[in-house]
């Protein structure tokens, strides 16, 4: 009899875990209130290695992360220029010898641009107004 009432006891416990494993795992939504759109999410796998720091010719910092794959860069930007403070932004592009090109032209009002070679990179923006922003920056782990 004690094992009958152990069983009886156990069997919602077990019902509730089992239903539990069998469950599938939903995604978590994405948040609408993010500075980054949607369509500029990594979309590369990126190692746990720090950013490269560059510091710019009008006072600037960015900090920029290539994708394992080199097809993806992610900037997080401190522009006064611009009033950027710490603005994260994911370019796509590729790497051509010593040279990498990146470019993000998801949003409709501004293109831009992030170039490395070397040791140096710079930083463009263009608006659809015309109005264009472009900066040099240098590693700052070699100043």
């Amino acid at each position: 009899m004690k094992t009958i009432t152990k069983i009886a006891t156990a069997l919602p416990a077990l019902a509730l875990l089992s239903a539990c494993a069998t469950t599938a795992p939903t995604t978590p939504e994405t948040s609408t209130t993010t500075d980054t759109p949607a369509t500029e999410q990594p979309s590369a796998a990126y190692d746990r290695m720090a950013p490269t720091p560059y510091t710019c010719t009008d006072d600037s910092m960015v900090m920029a992360k290539q994708s394992i794959n080199k097809q993806q860069v992610m900037l997080n930007a401190t522009l006064p220029a611009v009033e950027w403070d710490k603005q994260a932004i994911i370019l796509n592009g590729q790497v051509n010898g010593e040279v990498a090109s990146y470019t993000n032209n998801s949003n409709p009002e501004v293109v831009y641009a992030w170039h490395m070679k070397g040791n140096e990179a710079v930083l463009a923006m263009k608006w659809a107004s015309g109005t264009e922003y472009n900066v040099t920056c240098r590693n700052s782990r070699d100043i």
